[in-house]
């Protein structure tokens, strides 16, 4: 099992024209500056449903995890 835990703020949320998929958001999220990183970047995206956007506000910390376990 690999788990990791990213701390940064959301700095940003947009809606995804839906395409003919159900509505989406990207949300942008700026990496606390203490993760050790060679290169400069600090940010990561992420599409997740509108119901879960909703749930998030721009400017406010925030914590992605990704968690994969093997089979």
């Amino acid at each position: 099992m690999v788990k990791i835990s990213l701390n940064g703020k959301c700095k940003d949320i947009q809606v995804i024209p839906n395409n003919g998929f159900p509505v989406r958001c990207k949300v942008r999220v700026e990496l606390s500056r203490d993760i050790q990183l060679t290169y400069p970047i600090h940010e990561i995206e992420l599409f997740v449903p509108a119901e879960y956007a909703t749930l998030l506000e721009v400017g406010l910390p925030l914590t992605v995890t990704l968690d994969q376990t093997h089979a």
